[in-house]
């Protein structure tokens, strides 16, 4: 009950001698069950839509290049930007060390994300933002 209150939903408990008890429980349409990889970067946990999810795959830091200031990485004959969301991720690390990147595609756009530790697969439940929050910026 606690829960469904939190998520400003309902339940309604009707129960019949000699026949059953039925719970019918409502929960506002502004929810949403995604399914999402789940992902560490800094000891910090995030998670990113699994339909947008295109590979993870692993690279070396050698295999990191700079363009036009950028970090990018060459993925089977297509240049993808690479971002690092680690704070330290400008340390220079071994050029032999090993690379989580989550390649993701946003509209017609594909770029590289660079993750610690790969948790697995989750389906979230989604809530919509208060409408005093939606306008705030940085804010998703």
């Amino acid at each position: 009950k606690s829960v469904l209150d939190r998520l400003k939903g309902s339940v309604h408990i009707d129960t019949k001698v000699g026949i059953g008890t039925r719970f019918l429980l409502k929960v506002p349409l502004t929810l949403a069950i995604i399914k999402a990889l789940m992902f560490r970067v800094a000891d910090k946990l995030y998670a990113i839509p699994l339909n947008a999810v295109v590979e993870i795959t692993r690279v070396t830091e050698s295999d990191v290049h700079i363009v036009d200031q950028r970090e990018v990485i060459r993925l089977r004959e297509e240049v993808l930007p690479l971002i690092r969301l680690n704070p330290l991720a400008n340390v220079k690390l071994s050029k032999s060390k090993k690379l989580f990147v989550v390649v993701i595609n946003l509209g017609n756009r594909k770029f590289g994300l660079v993750v610690d530790r790969l948790v697995g697969e989750e389906e979230l439940v989604i809530k919509a933002l208060d409408d005093h929050l939606v306008a705030t910026e940085l804010v998703s």
